[in-house]
């Protein structure tokens, strides 16, 4: 087992690490007493910041860090209006360790300024804190005092996985008027799920109708999960409210249902709208309200798609930027342990997601690049921005993207700043070239990092162009550096816009601090963390090109060749895309790796086949022939080619590009100096489903254990 931090590593490669010891009995994991909950907030009481109407509150919800002791933001509710007493409809879906004190803070506000992520802009109304444990020995509720005034209410259930969604749409009919003999009432109607302690947990709000007694509110559509906890027999209770601008909402009346209710009955069932007075007699009522529609219908899952055969391509993006420090001393963080007895956070961050993405990599060839170093050009060391870190561009399997790396670091100089745009620029490259419109491929960019940017607006640009795209971005912030610009791209709250003010079309990125996942079970964590958004994201794109799932297929997915050049720079050229596997092989016979580099780095696949093994019982190919290499020199003489000149160096183009795309000529010159390696053989989509290493996290993230 290996961990960050000095747990001991029993070799380097080929190692079983600690996800992969865990996933070995058939795709299991059991983390301890680990669990995954969904937590949802209400507050009481909460104190007035305006002197001329009640607050605007929202919550911020953050969990303490076993790292450093420091709380960190998990994220924030909506904001409700005019209202000392809101229950927000927003859930945290967090990992629950019994065996961990996990210390919880929620701080609440008033919103001053609509839209802008900086606290210190809004005014602090106060603070809660309490523990998981408490949370849950409690059924799963709390009411614990607000430091400032007032009282928070956190309610907690584990998450029931479920592919089922149900869309359905309300209208009220003659509405009881409360807005007086001179005023119109303006209807707005909530939905609360009765928790499992018997307390009602909001969990929808429609819009405000105003001056109507017989509205018609939006359509809903909702996971099952959110809206019952995937028991469609669960009672939900439908409160119909008169909106007021001072947050003193008058209640119209209720009514319960469920969502079995809801589908069997469909369109045209009413409710009766009632008090609890009005309830004892039936033929006492405030209105009724209406199904338009109602459906309970099945969603399509990650799953779906993978079984259909597409395929996840993993780019890996290192930071090779002067701020990581000497990579020779000990304590930076490109250091790299001589014995390997103990990983790096690049290499821990690297085997986190490759041990579970590999898996949905069918040939397992991974394109590996740096930014922010200086490599060796036809015109001397000069600093590149996206830059392979092997001539190969693809080393194979997750063993050959930590040699790759570990032997970069004597080859690249340390240099800056840090920019991300070119190699995003890149990557959607290949999404690009790759994309068959019938979701046959999808590209993950995992960039790990240890600084501020400093191309923030180009990167912003570059990421609404790729978020069009059959892509995803993971960031893995190493060290101890702000990282505040990645929460901005990470935009869970805020989505981002280009300088053009265009507005990203789904949200792709996903930001992780490796220090926030020091602890048991570390790398288990930080890749359920770093993957738990990609499932979503895959199914946003589905849904935003309208892709259906194909039908399980065994052949080989076809891909579209093309030229992409990615977002333009002003200042420095922008950069190739990453060359696609079927790309890398038409330049001819597949070309394997200089004797000088490792074996497992592979270039891409597409030439001809292995030639069949022999027969049960046969010699092997070659088995009593002359040897085809030359014998090794006498004792004292000099090795062949000793003092001759060296190679060229490795071509790179212009200063401030990217290196020249791959040409067959290039490839073909390597010929003479490679080995052979065979390519191995394609797995069946069976045998991938039954993969033990990581196909189990993948399913976690995707919400089906």
């Amino acid at each position: 087992a290996h961990r960050a931090g000095g747990t001991a590593y029993a070799s380097t490669a080929g190692t079983k690490h600690t996800m992969a010891a865990v996933l070995e009995t058939g795709g299991q994991v059991d983390l301890a007493c680990h669990t995954e909950i969904e937590i949802f907030f209400a507050a009481m009481r909460i104190k007035k910041m305006d002197w001329s109407s009640e607050s605007d509150p929202f919550a911020v919800f953050y969990m303490k860090s076993n790292s450093n002791n420091q709380f960190v933001e998990v994220g924030r509710t909506e904001v409700i209006y005019d209202q000392p007493n809101p229950r927000w409809t927003k859930q945290f879906k967090i990992d629950y360790f019994f065996e961990e004190i996990q210390t919880c803070l929620v701080k609440i506000y008033d919103e001053d300024k609509a839209g802008v992520h900086d606290l210190s802009k809004h005014d602090f109304c106060g603070q809660a804190q309490f523990t998981l444990g408490h949370l849950m020995g409690g059924a799963g509720q709390l009411t614990v005092p607000i430091q400032g005034g007032g009282q928070l209410v956190a309610h907690a259930e584990e998450i029931s996985a479920c592919a089922e969604h149900v869309s359905f749409q309300l209208r009220g009919i003659k509405l009881k008027n409360k807005a007086g003999f001179f005023g119109t009432s303006d209807p707005f109607i909530t939905g609360s799920r009765i928790s499992e302690g018997g307390r009602p947990v909001r969990f929808y709000k429609s819009e405000v109708i105003m001056d109507n007694l017989s509205p018609t509110w939006p359509k809903v559509n909702m996971s099952v999960q959110k809206v019952c906890n995937g028991d469609i027999d669960r009672p939900l209770l439908f409160e119909v409210w008169d909106w007021d601008s001072r947050g003193k909402h008058v209640n119209m009346g209720d009514f319960t249902t469920s969502v079995r209710e809801l589908a069997d009955n469909g369109a045209g069932f009413k409710f009766a709208v009632n008090s609890d007075k009005e309830r004892k007699n039936p033929s006492k009522n405030r209105g009724h309200v209406a199904v338009t529609h109602a459906m309970l219908y099945r969603s399509n899952t990650v799953i779906d798609y993978l079984r259909g055969g597409m395929e996840i391509n993993v780019v890996v993006g290192i930071d090779y930027t002067g701020s990581n420090g000497n990579p020779a001393l000990p304590g930076t963080l490109h250091y790299c342990d001589p014995t390997g007895m103990t990983f790096n956070q690049y290499q821990t961050a690297i085997t986190s997601v490759l041990a579970v993405l590999q898996e949905y990599d069918h040939d397992q060839l991974f394109p590996v690049y740096g930014f922010g170093g200086r490599i060796q050009t036809a015109n001397g060391r000069q600093v590149s921005h996206c830059f392979p870190i092997v001539p190969e561009v693809y080393a194979h399997g997750m063993s050959g993207v930590l040699d790759a790396y570990k032997m970069s670091l004597s080859q690249v100089g340390l240099s800056g700043p840090t920019l991300f745009s070119q190699l995003i620029g890149a990557s959607a490259g290949l999404a690009r070239n790759t994309a068959d419109g019938q979701m046959g491929n999808y590209t993950v960019l995992l960039i790990i990092t240890d600084g501020v940017i400093n191309d923030m607006q180009k990167t912003m640009d570059a990421i609404v162009e790729a978020a069009e795209l059959p892509m995803s971005i993971i960031i893995v912030g190493v060290g101890n550096a702000d990282f505040t610009d990645m929460v901005v791209l990470d935009a869970d709250d805020h989505p981002i816009h280009n300088s053009a003010g265009k507005r990203a079309a789904r949200d792709i990125v996903q930001f992780v601090k490796m220090n926030d996942f020091n602890g048991l079970g570390q790398e288990a964590r930080l890749a359920k963390e770093v993957i738990a958004e990609i499932p979503d994201q895959i199914l946003s794109y589905a849904k935003m090109r309208n892709i259906a799932p194909k039908q399980p297929v065994a052949q080989e997915m076809p891909t579209v060749e093309g030229l992409y050049m990615g977002g333009q720079a002003e200042e420095v050229a922008p950069a190739a895309p990453i060359p696609s596997k079927s790309t890398m092989a038409a330049g001819g016979a597949r070309p394997a790796p200089p004797v000088a580099v490792a074996s497992h780095l592979m270039p891409a696949h597409g030439g001809a086949a292995p030639s069949a093994p022999p027969a049960y019982g046969g010699a092997p190919p070659g088995y009593g022939a002359a040897p085809s290499a030359p014998p090794p020199p006498a004792y004292g003489a000099a090795p062949p080619g000793y003092g001759q000149a060296p190679p060229p160096a490795y071509n790179v183009g212009p200063r401030g590009s990217a290196p020249a795309w791959p040409k067959a000529r290039q490839v073909n010159a390597m010929q003479a100096t490679v080995v052979e390696v065979v390519q191995e053989p394609r797995r069946t989509d069976a045998q991938r489903r039954t993969s033990a290493q990581g196909a189990a996290l993948f399913a976690m993230a995707n919400g089906n254990v």
